[in-house]
Formats: structure tokens, sequence, C-alpha cells
């Protein structure tokens, strides 16, 4: 019985070729994921270091922001939703009657307002060349009054100010026409009835009014005054067709304006072409400030075209604000000398010039003698300053900036403050203005601002310089340790690889009876010894088993007894 036990024990061990067949087979499925880890983990390096090459962030702020029909930036530029706002304040001269009979020597004036308008922007007719990188457009502003924004209704504040019609056409017949001339125009306005100052409603003396002379100069001049009714904010918005060219391929000038109305300067100020051009009167190269070249530097000069301001005004560099979104911001400042003739942008004057701290934009308003400056006379000549009392200064309220984001170059809010007066001067033949000779007298004084950017905007912003540095960081270091930590495992494995033998699954066992068993003990103990193996044989395979159990000792018992 001892005999037949053994060799049922033997019978149920596994043949050594099978065992080798099993090994190789363990090994192959363990080399290969060893394999594949190591090749994963390569991958999610090598992602992790391409990432932080190519910058994903910069590469999809470029496509977000490529000006292409139905992109967000070709929306903001066809309909911007930013909330702009005018602001004006007039003023109100109070002591006419005295200055003018002398008993009186100084003028005084006080402010009126605000009268806020929103002004709606749009641009009709956007097409994109990408062959020479640029974008054709038809600008278009309108204004809207808003009663409760200001301080009452236009046609409920009655001002006294200097008759523009009378001044302004006194004072260009005596820039241009003889002595002839001007006596007849002196003798024409006494019998119309003009004067020197007129009290109207401020919605006449924004948006026109009515006088002799300009009827009788609309008529008579049909195409050099084109209206029957004078006013400041008419004019300055007035409805004319124009077309504007921008540059887009050009990274470090694009947005920037290169042609207007064809022209890539101003005519109305001397421009004849690039060769001949100046500062003053050169288009090219200035910024509407609608969106500004993105990665901008803090040695960036802007200078900023306005139509309205029939000029350009650069900016400078401020300082860098810290702003409540998270992110923070340039503020750039207009020029301390942008309205003086030292600055490098002033026109050039040969006669009829100007005081310092006067920028005369005369030629883009039919000849007229309007000149521009900072609000309240800040920074003029002091002897004009001196004509007036009543003007008050003010460096913090009356500054001019602009808050511009640097990666993108997105505008944030604006504050652009322009005063303008009408410059007064006679000839001997008409007497008419003679009270006024060489004095610039103000007549408005407007704010252009934008309080902050739209929430699309800042959202935008917010997802680009807050949200997605340290995210994208966060990503790039994690699938740079993730994909170290499979290489270096799978080195491992494939460096000291571990077998485990997986023992097939067993049937269930099957009690046999009593007299089965009986037979099959019979059958073994009579079977010849010759169709086994001896005893040394058997255990030479036993230990050749066991050898195997060395690499791993977690390997299963491989002799199994029955009872």
């Amino acid at each position: 019985m001892v005999v037949g036990a053994t060799k049922m024990t033997i019978q149920h061990v596994p043949s050594k070729g099978r065992i080798s067949i099993m090994k190789i087979q363990n090994f192959t499925v363990q080399k290969r994921q060893s394999v594949i880890r190591v090749v994963y983990g390569a991958l999610l390096v090598v992602l992790s270091i391409v990432c932080a090459a190519i910058n994903p962030i910069e590469i999809f702020t470029n496509w977000y922001t490529d000006m292409q029909e139905g992109k967000f930036i070709y929306a903001m530029w066809e309909k911007p939703t930013y909330r702009l706002f005018c602001s004006v304040h007039v003023f109100n001269y109070t002591n006419v009657p005295e200055y003018l009979n002398g008993t009186e020597k100084i003028l005084r004036v006080e402010e009126l307002g605000p009268f806020v308008f929103q002004e709606f922007r749009t641009n009709e007719n956007i097409t994109i060349d990408k062959e020479r990188g640029v974008m054709t457009m038809r600008p278009r502003i309108e204004l809207k009054f808003l009663p409760e924004e200001s301080v009452s209704e236009m046609k409920d504040v009655m001002v006294t100010a200097p008759n523009i019609a009378v001044l302004a056409i006194s004072t260009l017949l005596a820039d241009k026409l003889g002595y002839l001339a001007n006596v007849g125009a002196y003798y024409s306005m006494k019998a119309m009835g003009s004067t020197l100052f007129k009290t109207t409603t401020t919605e006449e003396l924004l948006w026109g009014y009515y006088d002799p002379i300009v009827t009788i100069a609309n008529k008579l001049l049909p195409g050099w005054i084109d209206f029957e009714k004078i006013g400041i904010m008419d004019r300055f918005y007035a409805k004319r067709t124009a077309e504007a060219e921008i540059e887009l391929r050009n990274v470090s000038k694009r947005y920037s304006v290169n042609l207007w109305n064809n022209v890539p300067g101003i005519e109305e100020q001397g421009f004849r072409d690039m060769n001949t051009s100046t500062l003053c009167n050169r288009i090219k190269g200035s910024f509407e400030g609608l969106m500004l070249p993105p990665n901008m530097d803090k040695d960036l000069e802007l200078p900023i075209f306005r139509k309205q301001a029939c000029r350009i005004y650069p900016f400078r560099f401020h300082e860098e604000v810290k702003g409540e979104h998270g992110f923070n911001f340039y503020r750039y400042a207009m020029q301390e000398s942008a309205f003086n003739k030292s600055s490098p942008y002033a026109c050039k004057c040969t006669h009829d010039c100007l005081p310092d701290g006067f920028v005369d934009v005369g030629n883009c308003y039919y000849g007229f003698p309007i000149a521009l400056s900072k609000p309240h006379f800040q920074d003029v000549d002091p002897e004009q300053q001196s004509f007036f009392k009543g003007m008050i200064p003010n460096p913090e309220k009356h500054f001019s900036h602009v808050d511009v984001e640097p990666i993108i170059g997105a505008p944030l809010a604006l504050s652009i403050n322009i005063q303008v007066n009408i410059a007064v001067r006679s000839s001997t033949g008409n007497t008419i203005t003679k009270p006024l000779k060489n004095k610039v007298l103000p007549i408005l004084w407007l704010s252009l601002h934008c309080e902050e950017a739209p929430p699309e905007v800042i959202s935008l912003l917010r997802l680009r310089i807050v949200i997605a540095p340290p995210l994208v960081i966060t990503v790039e270091v994690l699938l740079f340790f993730i994909g170290m930590f499979l290489g270096v495992q799978g080195f491992h494995r494939i460096w000291k690889p571990k077998y485990k033998l997986i023992e097939p699954k067993q049937k269930p066992k099957v009690r046999r009876k009593s007299t089965e068993r009986r037979r099959s003990s019979v059958i073994l103990n009579v079977s010849d010894n010759n169709a086994f193996k001896d005893d040394d044989d058997l255990a030479k395979e036993a230990v050749s088993l066991l050898a195997i159990t060395e690499e791993d000792p977690d390997l299963p018992d491989l002799l199994m007894n029955e009872p």
C-alpha cells in the first residue's frame, strides 16, 4: 500500500517539460507588461517635456484670438461690448455784460454738467485679407443721451457761451481775406444782429443752434459750410463715411491702423506722403484702442488716434497695477507734453500759432479756429489762464490714461479728457471780435471713459492668466512623475523578474466507492514496477521541482496527497 500511495503522488506531479512551458509562458506575460509600462512611462515623460517646451497656453490663446469670422475677437470688433461713455461739461460765462462794457477785466466761468452720453461703436463690412494680413472695416459711432446719469435734461439747462458762428467765421476771414472783405463781414454781422456771446440751452450749444451768418454761409458756400446750424458735438460726431485698414500680420503692430480712408495720414494736418510725414499727421502705426498688440513691453509708446481729435496723442507706461480680478495690468498715461509745442507729435506752425498747451485742429473743422487742450487750462500758457476766473485744473481728476492687460493686449479701462476751445483773432477791418482778440475761449471739456472691461473679457483673461498657468504646470508635473514611476518600475521588473506558476484549476474530487478504491489499490500493487522510474530518477525530478520554487517563495506546494 505504501508503494501505491507513492506512485499516485508522483503521477499527480506535473512533468518537468510541462513546468518549463508554464515558466516560459509566465515569463512572456510578465515581460510584456513590463515593456508596456516602460513605453507608457516614456511617452508621458516626453509629453510633459513637449508641453513645457511649446507652451500650450500660448498656442490656444493664439488660436482663440485669431481674427476669423465667427470667433470671439471678430465679434468684439464687429460690435464691441465695452460700455464707453462721453461725459460733457460746458462752461457758462457769468459776467458777459460787465466784461463787454469794461467794468470787469476778467471773464468769469462756471462748469455745468456732466451731460452723459453712451457711445455705441460698430464696425461694418469687416473683410479679412489673409494674403496681405490686414482687415478693412467701416467704423460708425452713435451717441445716446443718458438723462438718468446726467445733471439734468439738456433742454432745461441754459448756458451763456461764446457765439461760435460769429467768432469762427470772423477769425477765419481775418486769417484768409483782406481788409475790404473783413469790413463787409463786419457790417453784415452788425446788420444781422450777431453778438459775441449767445445764451442758449445746453442742447443747442452741443447739437446746434441757428445763426443768420451760418445760414448765409450755407447758401453761399454749400461746398464748404455743409450744415445750417452749428453745435460742437454735432460737428465732432457728424456722420461721415470712413474706411479703416487694420494690421493683423505684424505681431508688434497688430491691431494698429494702416490706412484711414485709404490714406496713411491726416491730410488736414499736412500729410502728403510717408517720406515727408511727421508724427503729427502720420496715422500708420497708431491705435484706436479697441485692441492692442499682445505681449506688450513697458517701454512701448502707444500713439492713440481719435478721428474727432484730429491728432495722434502719445501714451507712455505709467505704472503696473494689481487688479481686483487676480492679474496685473499696465497703466499708460498721456504724456504731459502732449499739447505742448515741445512734443514730438506737435504740428509745425509758421503763422497764427497758438500759445503753448493748445493743439490747433481747425483744418479738420472747416478752418474754424478750434483748439484743444487739457481740461480747465491745465499746463497751458499762464497768460491765457490769467484771462479767466473759475478754471480749476485738477491733475488727478483730469488725468488721461489707458489700462491694458499686456499679455493679450486687451484694454480694460480708459479715461481721456480733452477741452474744446475757440481761438479768437481779429483784423483791422472787422472789429467785432476786438474785445476777445488773441484769447482762447473755453467752450466745454469732455471725458471719454470706460470703467471696466465686459464680463466675457474678464472671464477670458482670468482663465488665461490666473487659472490656466498653474493648472497646466500641475498637469505637466504629474505627467512627468507618473511617467518616471512607470518607467522605473518597468525597468526594474525586466531586470529582476519574478515568476509565479499559475496552477490550472482542478476538477472537484469525486469520492469513489470503497469497492473502486480497493480495485485501484489491487491494480497498483500488482503492477509491474518496470513501468515507473526508479527511486533515483524520482528523487532527481522532485529536487528539480523544488529548485524552481527558490525564485519565488510564494509558489504553491506542487505535491498533492490524496487521502
